[in-house]
């Protein structure tokens, strides 16, 4: 009877699956989240035990754990194409100075340091292993890439740029690579090439398939990092980015674009939130600009920092835009939020602000799921004809990692995923 019936299931989910018509597309966005604070890292005094303290707290957050959990949901639900913000890779190398104990791989200091070891890992490469290639990475943008990003001073004790960023632990140097990304990620069954945006607006730039905004929040800061017992200045880039394909699903072509716009940066007052606020005009501008093919559809995708209840700020005459959120933007330049188009239900699981998609603790160590406000969107230019379903995902303590009910979060974000009738 068991046997019996998972054969049934198994019969309807086929089912389902074939009766997907030529204008339903099925998408998804996750912010994988990188288990700590980076950019609070460059305002701290101590910025070597800052660093070896974000360590600490990614590898506590278990992100190769969380990878899994997270391809769970995607595979699970079975999007066409999805959109990762946060796609962060550690990486350590040890490579000590004049004068420093040589490296012993294996034995529990510098790279090794159980305290840290396990925050040096790729959170691209296992969502793609868990999900079993179900899924490729079918076009990817760099919003950070250290040691790419670092500029030293002329007088630096390093004559080249080191392989990381240089930090004293356990009496030897080690070197840290950081490298963030935004990612789309395609079916199995779904063609998808980049779309080119890197070609035609951000030709100087060596960001990937994508473009990095030419207005940037944080932009960078000047950390102080110990190099052979000298304290050099550093100054170290953060950007955010844009990327998309260009893909056929059930036999109807479509641009999807997946962004992580900036934070609001509160700490620095509400003028900051102008750096999110130009990042999406900058984009809706590149969007409107870059031609669709005859009867290609646009889908947007991302964590955009912004809230439908987000207020609009003073800005200088001329430049209104500083102070409208990202939300409304594209809500003005047409675009319709896929969320509001739900079939209304008891609980107001459709209305616009119900269903909230951040933040779970720093930590995600909190039993109950503790969301506050929607700010992980999916956005269609065509009105859609109907929204059957959207859903957020890894809400539920059985999505959190082992052991069950006790476990970490999968992110700080709810995923979010639509299927859309056109």
């Amino acid at each position: 009877m068991r046997h019996a019936r998972k054969s049934l299931c198994a019969a309807v989910l086929l089912a389902i699956a074939g009766t997907a018509s030529a204008g339903d597309i099925d998408v998804m966005t996750q912010n994988q989240y990188v288990g700590t604070d980076l950019i609070g890292l460059v305002t701290e005094p101590d910025f070597n035990a800052a660093v070896i303290f974000a360590l600490q707290t990614r590898a506590a957050s278990l992100p190769g754990e969380r990878a899994k959990a997270l391809a769970r949901l995607i595979q699970k639900r079975g999007p066409a194409l999805v959109g990762l913000q946060e796609a962060y890779k550690f990486t350590c190398i040890e490579l000590p100075l004049p004068g420093q104990r040589p490296p012993n791989p294996g034995d529990g200091f510098g790279c090794d340091n159980p305290s840290i070891a396990g925050a040096f890992t790729d959170h691209l490469q296992d969502t793609l292993d868990a999900l079993g290639g179900r899924y490729t990475a079918a076009a990817t943008v760099v919003d950070l890439n250290l040691p790419d990003g670092l500029v030293l001073p002329d007088d630096s004790p390093l004559p080249v740029t080191p392989p990381g960023i240089p930090i004293t632990i356990d009496g030897m140097t080690i070197f840290l690579g950081v490298i963030d990304r935004d990612v789309i990620l395609a079916r199995s069954d779904v063609q998808a090439a980049p779309t080119p945006f890197a070609a035609a607006y951000c030709p100087t730039q060596d960001a990937g398939d994508g473009c990095n905004f030419a207005r940037q929040g944080t932009a960078s800061a000047v950390v102080t990092v110990l190099i052979e017992g000298n304290e050099v200045p550093v100054r170290v880039y953060f950007t955010r980015g844009f990327v998309g394909v260009d893909a056929v699903v059930n036999g109807m072509p479509y641009r999807f674009v997946n962004t992580h716009l900036e934070t609001r940066l509160e700490g620095l007052g509400p003028e900051a939130r102008s750096y999110q606020s130009a990042q999406a005009y900058e984009l809706r501008n590149v969007l409107s600009q870059f031609p669709l093919a005859p009867g290609q559809r646009l889908l947007l995708v991302g964590d955009m920092n912004s809230d439908p209840r987000d207020p609009v700020y003073p800005a200088p005459p001329g430049y209104e835009f500083l102070g409208q959120p990202p939300y409304q933007q594209f809500v003005a330049a047409g675009f319709t939020d896929a969320w509001t188009m739900q079939p209304p239900s008891p609980k107001g699981q459709g209305a616009p602000l119900s269903s909230f998609t951040c933040c779970q603790s720093e930590d995600l160590s909190n039993f109950k799921s503790d969301l506050y406000e929607r700010v992980d969107l999916i956005f269609s230019k065509t009105k859609p004809r109907k929204v059957p379903d959207a859903q957020r995902l890894g809400i539920l303590v059985g999505d959190k990692t082992l052991p069950k009910a006790f476990g970490l979060w999968p992110s700080d974000h709810a995923s979010v995923a639509a299927r859309i009738q056109y």
